[in-house]
């Protein structure tokens, strides 16, 4: 099939399967009373444990008249002088304090089918027939076989990476790597994650939009802007892109199955013209109409839009959704929406599918089977009075959704539980049960907290608690967690670090089997095998006093008795010159971070230093190796990025070595020994030490490290990525090779 060919089956596809949702548009704004397409929805019931309180299922209306009359209905009840917010002006949706949470050029593209398989272990194999068996590593992800998209890819053959506004593709197939082309991003998007396709990728990124989409722009006076997702397909042979669907809505996260892409996101309703009082003698008056504009609303100002572009014209916009794909909870959880969208790679990377559910999400989690996706249920308050409408309590809604029809995501359970979440981590479905750590009491105060680990399975629609283990971390918050097979590990930390064992062999009876209490804490829990876990974390003292970056190494044979038999600092200890130094990992707070290959761990590492003697800072990153020898952990070595140089803010060039910028005849005296000193030498040793340009005494430069962000293996060589470049080593012997520069827009 030639590249023509498929450039416009993409697009007459994605036309075809979202064309279908301006058919909400076209709906009629009539009053008659909803019909749950799914029955009546079951009522909020108590469980034994008064911790768990269960929601309703999903349900779905009739008809668009049925969505807009129930929608009318919350907002009129929910509606204030400050529309959906109270005191000190509008809070829009998506930030409520309700029972929610928190230009490219035009192109052909051309692509193949098959895909890389990922694995919890960070090794993947290309399929495509042919090519051959090279071997390289993928994005570490939570569960095998479930990709993550992320901000690096490799097919083996290419690395893609997006940095400063550009998606760079590298050729790493031969023994001299190079980077084929940058291409740029348009300048209202920022940052951006990818899946590769063959010859290309399916590039996500954010942006932001100051108009609102579709038929309901012409109609709102005042517009406080909005999020958007740009979907986009790339050819990386030729650079050019194809068709951009943007969505008036923030992207959150990306899971591929086989060839399925599952695309969550996140919009609000923040398309009304409210009126907000001048002072307090005209609240009622301004309550009342902000009523008049809930009652007069269409249903075009509720449900989230996209906008299919091809180049600069836009071919089509309009409702997300079909009305009767819009979920809405059995009791209000805000009017944000969350957006579930199928994508098949094996037809054009069409939309095959998309669904959405009236609340809002911060947290997705998918396994083979299930896609989760978690709503911070704050307690809700009255708009007039400020008042809470029921208990304090925080908890987390779960909605469930079963895909295992690659074409289609569909609906299963709904449940809540007590606390919040720290992570995707924080979920783990497994035989059919749904595994959920979460930590009860404020998030932002640990005191009173509890942290459970809660067993949960789908019955009907209700998402119910069939087994729960309470009592960790008392006063505490979870850092970290996971879960493998039938154990869970939970760190909580305060003070000290408690590592617990629990058992799930029984999932109606989970039992803390076993816990270890050390300084510091781990952020990171990676398995190395059945009786070997590797955290990556912070490193503490007994008063709770946080130190560097540290790796542990814990035997977790016997549940009831772990033990850390070792830990090693990441990152310098010390520096020259530094009278304090600070260490930290990216993997802490973004496990695909962490690459394990060929028994070693590749852990990135950034560091800052402080000398009061000579007002100087210093920075610093590096990928450290680290094996395990019996009990113990051995660092084989770090790679560090080259110095980069810039002077007032402009890139010069990326050295390894300091290039004197000093008049031969100039004098460097330091300040306090009013002693001649070796100039070039003295900023070779502070990366921070501005140096005066030739000929120009105001003009300065200075030197850091980038940070590296990711790192991938590809026959035999590590690619460390930053944001400047990517450094390249021979895995073996950790010998540099190449620095392949980065554009910087």
């Amino acid at each position: 099939m030639s590249k023509r060919h498929r450039t416009q089956q993409w697009s007459r596809l994605t036309a075809a399967s979202l064309g279908l949702a301006m058919i909400a548009s076209a709906c009629s704004t009539g009053t008659t009373d909803p019909g749950r397409a799914s029955g009546d929805a079951t009522p909020t019931t108590d469980l034994s444990s008064d911790e768990i309180i269960l929601t309703s299922g999903l349900g779905t209306v009739n008809s668009c008249d049925d969505l807009l009359t129930e929608l009318q209905a919350e907002g009129m009840e929910r509606v204030g002088p400050y529309g959906f917010g109270q005191n000190g002006g509008p809070i829009f949706l998506d930030d409520m304090a309700m029972e929610s949470d928190d230009a490219m050029e035009e192109s052909t593209a051309t692509f193949d089918t098959d895909a890389s398989v990922s694995d919890t272990s960070g090794a993947a194999r290309s399929s495509a027939a042919g090519e051959g068996s090279s071997n390289f590593s993928s994005t570490n992800v939570q569960e095998a076989g479930v990709d993550e998209a992320d901000r690096v890819k490799t097919d083996g053959k290419r690395l893609v990476a997006v940095a400063n506004g550009y998606l760079n593709v590298l050729d790493v197939s031969g023994d001299e790597p190079g980077l084929e082309r940058s291409i740029r991003l348009p300048e209202d998007v920022w940052d951006g994650e990818l899946f590769m396709v063959g010859d290309s990728a399916l590039l996500m990124t954010s942006g932001w939009t100051d108009l609102p989409f579709g038929p309901a722009a012409s109609s709102i006076d005042w517009f406080p802007g909005s999020p958007t997702t740009q979907i986009v397909e790339i050819d990386l042979e030729t650079g050019k892109t194809g068709s951009t669907l943007e969505f008036e809505g923030g992207y959150l996260s990306a899971r591929e199955i086989d060839g399925s892409i599952r695309i969550v996101l996140t919009a609000s309703a923040n398309r009304f013209n409210f009126l907000f009082p001048s002072n307090e003698g005209a609240t009622d008056q301004a309550e009342k109409a902000n009523k008049d504009i809930i009652a007069e609303s269409t249903i075009d100002q509720w449900i989230p839009t996209f906008r299919l572009s091809d180049g600069s014209t836009v071919v089509e916009e309009g409702p997300i959704v079909d009305c009767d794909r819009v979920h809405l909870p059995g009791s209000f959880a805000g009017f944000g929406s969350v957006v579930v969208l199928t994508a098949d790679v094996d037809n054009g990377l069409s939309i095959n599918d998309s669904l959405s559910i009236f609340t809002d999400a911060n947290t997705v989690y998918a396994s083979m089977d299930r896609l989760v996706v978690a709503t911070p249920r704050w307690p809700e308050f009255d708009p007039s009075t400020g008042e809470p409408l029921d208990d304090e309590t925080y908890r987390t809604a779960l909605h469930t959704f079963d895909i295992t029809d690659p074409n289609k995501a569909s609906y299963q359970a709904s449940g809540t539980v007590v606390g919040n979440l720290l992570s995707q981590y924080s979920l783990s479905e497994y035989e059919g049960y749904l595994r959920v750590a979460t930590t009860a009491g404020s998030p932002w105060n640990s005191q009173g907290s509890e942290s459970f680990v809660t067993v949960m399975a789908e019955n009907g629609s209700t998402l119910e608690s069939v087994g729960q283990v309470g009592g960790l971390g008392i006063g505490e918050q979870i850092f970290a967690v996971r879960f493998l097979g039938n154990k869970g590990y939970v760190v909580t930390f305060e003070q000290i670090d408690p590592l617990y064992v629990v058992d799930l062999s029984d999932p109606t009876d989970p039992e803390v089997k076993g816990e270890l209490k050390i300084p510091g804490f781990s952020s990171y829990l990676h398995p190395l095998d059945d009786d070997l876990l590797l955290g990556v974390g912070t490193d503490g003292d007994e008063t709770g006093a946080t130190q560097g970056a540290v790796a542990s190494l814990f035997d977790v044979s016997d549940p009831t008795d772990p033990k850390l038999i070792d830990k090693m600092p990441l990152g310098p200890t010390d520096l020259a010159d530094a009278d304090e130094v600070y260490s930290y990992s990216q993997v802490a707070s973004d496990p695909r971070a962490f690459t394990y290959w060929d028994d070693t761990a590749l852990i990135p590492v950034g560091w800052w230093g402080y000398s009061e003697r000579n007002q100087t800072e210093t920075n610093g990153s590096a990928v450290e190796l680290i094996t395990v020898d019996g009990d113990e952990l051995n660092k084989v070595g770090s790679v560090r990025p080259p110095v980069h140089k810039e002077c007032d803010g402009m890139s010069v060039e990326v050295v390894e070595e300091f290039e004197d910028q000093f008049e031969e005849d100039e004098a460097v005296i330091d300040e306090e020994s009013d002693e001649p000193v070796d100039a070039e030498a003295e900023f070779a040793e502070s990366e921070t030490q501005p140096a005066p340009r030739k000929g120009d005494p105001e003009h300065y430069c200075w030197s850091f490290q980038p940070e590296i962000y990711r790192t991938v293996i590809v026959d035999g060589k590590l690619y460390s990525v930053t944001y400047n470049g990517v450094v390249v080593n021979d895995f073996e012997s950790l010998e540099q090779e190449a620095w392949i520069p980065f554009k910087n827009r």
